[in-house]
């Protein structure tokens, strides 16, 4: 399947909105023929996965944008022209000063006008514009009749920040004005565990190279140097960090300041990264873009060279099917890091913001382990490995800096990782890893022992694993603890997937046994932990009473773990309590405001506030399960919108809550106390939503791919081309799916 020619997603949609207005006006339009509709672009264009332009002020709660490329990050500072929280682990700048009274982290870059401090300009000369591109970010603002425009990104492979700032007077008349630049370094290099934030060091010496027009940040403790400056150069520096320009513009003449950050081990090769960046500044940007391009376009193509797979060409007319699709794809590509510092290689994080740099957790990867299985499985695998030899009961995340497990113990580990592995194998056909052996035993041992350890956990006898409390958990919910339904779900599937595996090994007996096991388990979930006649779970505690929580966790981990288990009354109550107390028209809660924890804690992915990334797409996979697609449909239609602001965000709002932006579910802050970050990995559920429950196609491990569409209340002529499966390519549509030709 393809189309005879593309068109730009947004002049398309403009096209259409357009179009719909005029007809309103006249209603004789509507009489005439309507346009020929046109597919939209996968690989996608690099605008149009941008997100729409979003003006915020200095004191508004929004999250700030992030640019990012193999090495690490950096994130936009609430400012015209500040950049924060540059991670190149094992490498930082501008993160959080260990020292008294912290700031925490720190803004380099932050611009003055005449000696004033330009972001926080009253109204309308404070308002800044803010549009986020996989390859950069950028700013705009007008104050003082002059117009600052900035472009921050990172260029591919190198350490380093760049960003142009073009000035622009808009008066009738000459302009004289000073512009300076306060430079901040706090520069440091951790080679222990990174967990949560990017170190800082207080004490940096600091070197002014006039010739270069830069500023040296040296560490004193570590080996670490940026060179931070621009080009052409300032005229002075002033109270050792002020970078100043004196300007002058005639009327409508614009000038271009280049800055850049070059961080390396030592002041030499910082200095020499930074003199190759300035000299050809017009030829990186372009090279940028190129190369960001080209990673899109890898993404999409069978054999390339940037990923150990690809994720399918989805060939559609529909904008928000298009759109839920590649709001999960972006969250993909934000987590990659090919980086020469990760002690196990390519890998992909978990949250990609500023609050933990290197970590990777099995919870959130198993979320999108579909997509990761198609796209990049190399990695995939080897995360299972790592985690195989990490103590994964004691931890919830590795750091690949050190390659060491970090943090306190998270519930799901074990049906996470069983649950990567299994999308692993079935997507790739290798049947033969299991046979490898990590620390002692094989894959498949490994596997077993993690989808059985709920029996060790079964510490009052009823036959349930126990959870522990809020920190291995939720986090948010002080009532979700111990005998949790959700987590006791997992395991029902995680044996039963073992058992697959047993099962095509021929060892039926074994198979056979793993299997009434889960059924004795799924139904004594049932027995003990459902509430009856209320559509929602209760937990098991220590003293023999349970705590009833509406939390969606349950609703979609018993959905997607354990369906088949739930008699026909379950699944209407179920779905009556997710439209009831979770349902909003653009996103959800995670938690029901009627509950009576719902007053504990308000950070939103997990809170009556809001939700979590994959919270949306996971439910929507289980309401296909219990619910009609027609009334599912129309809800998804709105929540694809809330990637109107760049890549799902770690949670959203409800609109009622905060007000949507341009349509969408506002992303949550960093801002305490919400403290969410910029991206999730597990964002990357939105992309497995079209595959295996829009689609409805099923990559088994033995029997090939099931379809089951739900296609016809988005686009009924769509198709997936190019999924990878078992060591072929096929085209996925309503109608099954066709292996592709060689």
């Amino acid at each position: 399947m393809s189309s005879d020619w593309d068109v730009d997603r947004r002049t398309f949609l403009k096209l259409g909105a357009a179009g719909t207005a005029l007809a309103a006006m006249n209603p004789t339009t509507l009489a005439e023929p309507a346009p020929a509709k046109r597919t939209l672009r996968c690989p996608p264009a690099l605008a149009d996965m941008a997100s729409d332009r979003l003006t915020y002020r200095l004191r508004d709660p929004f999250n700030c944008p992030v640019a990012m490329n193999e090495f690490g990050y950096a994130q936009v500072g609430k400012s015209v022209s500040a950049i924060t929280a540059i991670s190149f682990p094992p490498y930082a700048c501008c993160g959080m000063p260990e020292t008294a009274w912290s700031p925490g982290y720190l803004l380099t870059c932050e611009m003055f006008l005449n000696g004033r401090f330009l972001a926080i300009a009253a109204p309308p000369d404070g308002n800044i514009e803010y549009q986020w591109f996989p390859h950069c970010v950028e700013r705009k603002q007008t104050a003082d009749r002059l117009q600052f425009t900035t472009r921050m990104f990172l260029p591919s492979k190198r350490r380093a920040v760049v960003q142009s700032i073009a000035i622009k007077n808009l008066s009738a008349s000459q302009r004289h004005f000073t512009l300076g630049f306060d430079m901040r370094g706090a520069v440091a290099k951790r080679t222990k565990a990174w967990f949560a934030n990017s170190s800082g060091e207080a004490d940096n010496k600091i070197h002014w190279d006039a010739g270069r027009g830069c500023l040296l940040f040296e560490s004193q403790h570590s080996e670490i140097v940026a060179a931070q400056g621009f080009h052409p150069a300032p005229n002075r520096v002033e109270h050792q960090r002020m970078l100043v320009f004196d300007l002058e513009l005639g009327p409508g003449e614009q000038k271009q300041l280049n800055f850049v950050v070059a961080i390396a081990e030592n002041g030499h090769a910082a200095l020499d990264l930074y003199d190759r960046l300035q000299s050809d500044f017009e030829s990186l940007e372009k090279e940028n873009e190129a190369d960001c391009t080209s990673l899109v376009r890898s993404a999409f193509t069978p054999g390339n060279s940037e990923f150990s797979g690809n994720l399918p060409k989805l060939v559609t007319n529909d904008e928000s099917l298009w759109k839920l699709y590649h709001n999960g794809f972006a969250n993909l590509l934000f987590a990659r890091r090919v980086s020469p510092d990760s002690i196990y290689g390519p890998t992909y994080l978990t949250l990609s913001g500023h609050v933990l740099p290197t970590l990777s957790f099995p919870w959130d990867t198993s979320i999108s382990s579909l997509a990761l299985a198609l796209l990049d499985p190399a990695p995939l695998r080897n995360l299972v490995e790592v985690w195989a030899k990490a103590g994964m009961h004691d931890h919830l995340a590795t750091d690949y800096v050190t390659g060491e497990a970090v943090g306190p113990w998270y519930a799901v580990n074990d049906t996470a990782i069983v649950r990567c592995a299994w999308r692993y194998v079935c997507v790739t056909g290798d049947f033969s890893w299991l046979d490898k052996r990590i620390a002692g035993r094989t894959i498949l041992e490994h596997l077993e022992d993690r989808a059985l350890y709920w029996k060790k956990l079964d510490h009052f006898g009823r036959g349930l694993g126990d959870y522990g409390t809020i920190e291995n958990l939720l986090e948010v919910v002080s009532t979700y603890l111990h005998e949790v339904a959700g987590m006791n779900a997992n395991n029902v599937r995680a044996m039963r997937v073992v058992a697959d595996l047993h099962e095509r090994r021929g060892n039926t007996a074994r198979a056979r046994e793993l299997r009434t096991e889960a059924k004795t388990l799924a139904d004594r979930i049932n027995r003990l932990l459902y509430a009856e006649g209320k559509g929602y779970w209760r937990c098991g505690q220590p003293d023999g009473s349970f705590n009833e929580v509406r939390h969606c966790y349950d609703f979609l981990a018993v959905l997607d773990n354990m369906a088949e288990d739930l008699s026909p009354a379950q699944k209407k109550e179920m779905s009556e309590f997710f439209w009831r107390e979770l349902h909003s028209e653009k996103w959800m809660r995670a938690l029901s405001q009627s509950d009576v924890d719902s007053t504990w804690n308000i950070r939103p992915d997990h809170s009556c506030l809001g939700a979590y990334a994959a919270w949306p797409p996971m439910t929507a996979k289980g309401l296909y399960k219990i619910d009609s697609p027609a009334r599912i449909a129309p809800w998804l239609r709105e929540v694809a919108k809330a990637g109107n602001q760049g890549p799902i965000g770690q949670g959203h709002f409800v609109e009622d809550v905060f007000p949507p932006v341009n349509g969408g579910a506002f992303k949550s802050s960093e801002d305490a106390p919400f403290i969410e970050d910029w991206c999730c990995i597990a964002g990357g559920a939105f992309t497995e939503l079209v595959i295996d429950s829009i689609f409805g196609a099923e990559l088994t491990l033995s029997e090939g791919i099931k379809v089951n569409s739900h296609l016809s209340e988005f686009d009924s002529n769509a198709g997936l081309e190019g999924v990878r499966y078992q060591g072929g390519l096929y085209t996925i549509t309503k109608d099954g799916a066709q292996k592709q030709k060689a």
